[in-house]
């Protein structure tokens, strides 16, 4: 038993050693994004949005990962909050939304799109999501209006019915 953790402490600690000195020392090469997760970026920052019935609340869009992840992350009033986690997968875009309902909705926009400031996002699947029936989000559109303004229409789906929300961002200056 000392030998097995002598062996797993001596992995962790060469494995801490390549970290600090050394891989992070040879030059990576750019990380691969498709064009439109790359105009994605240009959201980052700090927004205030608005819907219909609900109180104004904050959004902040920060590069994670090393620019290969962007974050969405919603903060209202109501101590809900719920955050949002863009990818490039090849030349579509993924997300995992981490619903204040508990679930993990995925959802991707195809490959080629007609307007380059519009992202559809389709259900591909989810993680605590017991029956298709149970609310979750399933579909989510983003528009990039101009440099400080874009919205976001998600539709939640509960029992088959959809019910489309729409949220207008404006960016904080």
């Amino acid at each position: 038993m000392r030998k097995a953790r002598t062996v797993i402490l001596a992995s962790g600690l060469v494995f801490a050693g390549l970290v600090s000195a050394g891989i992070g020392s040879a030059q990576m090469p750019p990380p691969k994004t498709s064009a439109a997760f790359d105009k994605l970026k240009s959201l980052t920052g700090d927004w205030t949005a608005t819907a219909e019935g609900i109180p104004p609340f904050t959004s902040t869009i920060r590069l994670i990962s090393n620019g290969t992840a962007i974050e969405e992350t919603f903060n209202n009033d109501m101590d809900h909050q719920m955050v949002t986690v863009y990818s490039s997968d090849g030349d579509r875009v993924a997300l995992t939304h981490f619903c204040s309902a508990g679930n993990q909705p995925r959802m991707e926009t195809p490959t080629e799109r007609e307007n380059p400031n519009e992202y559809v996002f389709s259900f591909t699947g989810a993680t605590n999501l017991a029956s298709p029936d149970e609310l979750h989000m399933h579909r989510m559109v983003l528009n990039i209006v101009d440099a400080d303004h874009f919205t976001e229409v998600w539709h939640a789906k509960i029992g088959g019915k959809d019910m489309p929300k729409e949220f207008s961002f404006e960016r904080k200056k």
